[in-house]
């Protein structure tokens, strides 16, 4: 829905230049998505510890359905991606896309929305591919962002969704082995245009709450999981008294992120039109205070954020693409400790690709953050590779080593910008090493056999420990 109603928007565009950062050129991935790749999401598809890449198209057409694709890039480890077989050829106007493992089996599950499927997933399955689409609801009119995460805290994924139609939010219980329960609505009947939805513990009591917005009146609204203060197994939700902010032009990405770095959630938006990209320091049931990180004298036609270490300084920092095709494709405003982000935004690319969204992860398995996007205009997938961090072998500090997926199933890979081998040591709970290794970056180790439960990895020749949990 978000696709539909932008295509109505008439473009502007504005030119801007910056600096550029030592990100790598672009390695172009897939140069042949189909019509306008819309929707973009990472992680672990096939379960073998690696970030894999899932890209869905939204060829507007006029407001005649076409040809859609979902379509996903095996990552080898080392960020070289191969085109994979093609999810899926029959859905149409992909409005929501997200990875997350539904069922418990062999790897990440894609999540979807379209306008004639409704909310469906894709199973990974043992074939390192994909399965048809499983049903979750077909009855939602105007589906669009779709998010997952343990709502009512059972240990399980569910999922959420928004109809724009029927100005509602809703979600759906997962029992863990793919099923899903259609639970009371988060919001709904306000007749606004339901048009977003993101998940956080805003309120910091550890259940996830919600934060929405419409598209008649602009406006961002946060909802509270009632599941802890119920004191029972019941979700129920509770709008916050106090609007986080209304009367904009479009609202095209908001979600919840710790923009100041201050340990706690705010909520950050970004208005297509206007070109204003603000973060608000919100008060449960109380003031919304508005934070500038950019205009349109930066970009004209921001498309959307994501708050991440980008420069491995330990500060979230709030990086940006542009919706148009003239100005600054992608950028990012430093963070800092218990503060705004920087003023003046550094520049890592300038590809004129209208970028609707991207993925910020480490696809190389070096250490540091690197960014994998769409071209809407180009018809492409593609990434660059972070080169803001570089450590030789002597400057190697072992508080940088990274291990993933956490919590593993049956392998670990360790990243890191090192060359030399380090010796590790695996912990149980009780203090017994239970397996010993001297790894590289970008190696793997089997933890298939371990028991489930919390361990602790440290290098023998250092005081870093790291926890992970096998599961």
């Amino acid at each position: 829905m978000k696709k539909t109603l932008l295509s109505l928007l008439c473009l502007i565009f504005f030119s801007n230049s910056l600096l550029a950062q030592p990100f790598a050129a672009v390695q172009n991935i897939d140069p042949s998505t189909g019509n306008e790749p819309y929707e973009f999401a990472s992680g672990d598809l096939d379960g073998d510890g690696d970030i894999d890449l899932v890209m869905a198209t939204y060829d507007y057409n006029g407001g005649t359905p076409a040809t859609d694709y979902i379509k996903w890039y095996k990552n080898d480890g080392s960020g070289n991606f191969t085109i994979e077989a093609t999810v899926s050829s029959t859905v149409q106007w992909v409005d929501g896309l997200t990875v997350a493992d539904v069922d418990g089996l062999f790897g990440m599950d894609i999540i979807v929305t379209s306008s004639n499927e409704g909310l469906t997933y894709y199973p990974s399955n043992a074939a390192g591919g994909f399965d048809p689409a499983v049903t979750i609801d077909a009855t939602i009119v105007g589906p669009g962002e779709v998010v997952a995460g343990d709502i009512n805290l059972d240990g399980n994924t569910d999922i959420a969704t928004i109809s724009f139609n029927d100005s509602k939010t809703v979600w759906y219980s997962g029992d863990g082995a793919g099923n899903f329960t259609a639970q009371p609505d988060i919001e709904n009947g306000t007749g606004n245009g339901t048009l977003y939805v993101d998940l956080a513990d805003f309120d910091g009591d550890t259940d996830l709450d919600a934060v929405v917005t419409y598209y008649n009146t602009q406006s961002i609204e946060i909802y509270y999981n009632q599941y802890i203060e119920s004191g029972s197994t019941a979700v129920s939700w509770i709008k916050d008294v106090v609007t986080v902010d209304s009367g904009n032009s479009y609202l095209f990405d908001v979600g919840f992120a710790d923009v100041n770095n201050d340990g706690t959630m705010d909520v950050i938006s970004v208005d297509n039109v206007s070109g204003v990209v603000e973060w608000f320091n919100k008060v449960k049931n109380g003031t919304s205070t508005a934070n500038t990180i950019s205009t349109s004298s930066i970009i004209s036609r921001p498309a959307v954020t994501v708050v991440a270490d980008i420069n491995n300084d330990g500060y979230n920092d709030v990086i940006l693409t542009d919706g148009g095709t003239t100005d600054d494709a992608i950028i990012f405003f430093q963070g800092a400790n218990n503060a705004n982000p920087s003023a003046t935004p550094t520049l890592i690319a300038n590809n004129n690709y209208q970028m609707y969204d991207f993925t910020v992860d480490d696809y190389d398995a070096d250490g540091d953050k690197d960014i994998a996007s769409i071209g809407n205009s180009v018809d492409t997938v593609f990434w660059y590779e972070n080169e803001l961090i570089t450590l030789s072998v002597s400057e190697f500090n072992a508080e940088n080593l990274i291990i993933h997926p956490n919590p593993a199933t049956d392998q670990l890979t360790f990243s890191g910008n090192f060359n030399e081998a380090i010796d590790i040591s695996v912990y149980d709970a009780l203090g017994h090493v239970v397996l010993s290794h001297k790894i590289t970056s970008g190696e793997r180790l089997d933890v298939s056999q371990l028991s489930d439960g919390v361990y602790i990895i440290k290098d023998d020749n250092s005081d870093m420990t790291k926890k992970f949990i096998k599961q």
